[in-house]
C-alpha cells in the first residue's frame, strides 16, 4: 500500500486520529504532525486500509488510492446528498494501562490498544460489566427515487412499461462513510478528544 506522508502532513500539520487495517489486526493510534504514534509499529506490507481523519475531515489510503472527503465539498453527485451521523459501539470488558496507552480486550480474545490513557465515566450506558467506546462515522447518502408499479397501475390497465414513469417512495444510497471521533459510551457521549 501507498501511504502519502507529505499529504497527511499538508491536511493534518498537527494533530489526528489513526485508524489501520492489517491483514493480522485493527491498530487505533494518533498522527501527531510528523509521524505515527502505535502501541507496536504498523507493518505496511500487511496494511490493507489506513484512516487519518478529525472531526472535519478524513484521509483514506487503500491500494494505491488516496481519497480524501474535501473533494466531495465539489463533486456533482455528493451535492444532493444529506450527512448522517452515526456512533458505534467499540466493547471491551476489561482494561489496562500501559505506558500511555489503554489495553481493552473481551473474553473472546479480541484486544486493542488505544494511544490514550481512558478514564470511562462510571454512567456507561452499554451492557452491564462491558467498558466501551463509540467510533463516530459520517455517512454521506442521497436519495435516490425508486420507479415502482402499483397495483393501481394494473387495475387501470397500464402495462409496465408505461408504468416505470412514476416514482416510488425511494431509497437512501450510502455514498461513503468517514470516520470522525471517538466517544465514551456514555450518557451524553462525551468525546475523547484529541
Amino acid at each position: 500500500m501507498k501511504i502519502d506522508y507529505d499529504r497527511i502532513k499538508e491536511v493534518f500539520p498537527e494533530k489526528a486520529w489513526v485508524y489501520a487495517e492489517q491483514y493480522d489486526e485493527v491498530k487505533i493510534g494518533k498522527w501527531d504532525g510528523n509521524g505515527f504514534m502505535f502501541y507496536s509499529p504498523i507493518n505496511e506490507d500487511l496494511l490493507l486500509m489506513l484512516r487519518v481523519f478529525d472531526k472535519t475531515r478524513e484521509i483514506k489510503f487503500s491500494g494505491d488510492r488516496c481519497r480524501d472527503t474535501e473533494a466531495y465539498k465539489a463533486e456533482d453527485f455528493i451535492q444532493d446528498s444529506e450527512l448522517i451521523d452515526a456512533k458505534y459501539y467499540m466493547y471491551g470488558e476489561q482494561k489496562k494501562y500501559i505506558g500511555e496507552y489503554t489495553k481493552l480486550w473481551e473474553s473472546r480474545g479480541g484486544a486493542i490498544y488505544f494511544p490514550e490513557i481512558l478514564d470511562f465515566p462510571k454512567n456507561a450506558n452499554c451492557q452491564e460489566g462491558a467498558i466501551a467506546l463509540k467510533l463516530g462515522i459520517k455517512n454521506f447518502v442521497r436519495y435516490n427515487p425508486v420507479p415502482v408499479w402499483k397495483k393501481e397501475y394494473t387495475k387501470a390497465g397500464l402495462d409496465y412499461s408505461e408504468g416505470l414513469g412514476k416514482t416510488g417512495a425511494g431509497a437512501l444510497e450510502v455514498v461513503d462513510y468517514a470516520y470522525t471521533e471517538f466517544y465514551y459510551a456514555d450518557d451524553k457521549e462525551t468525546e475523547v478528544g484529541l
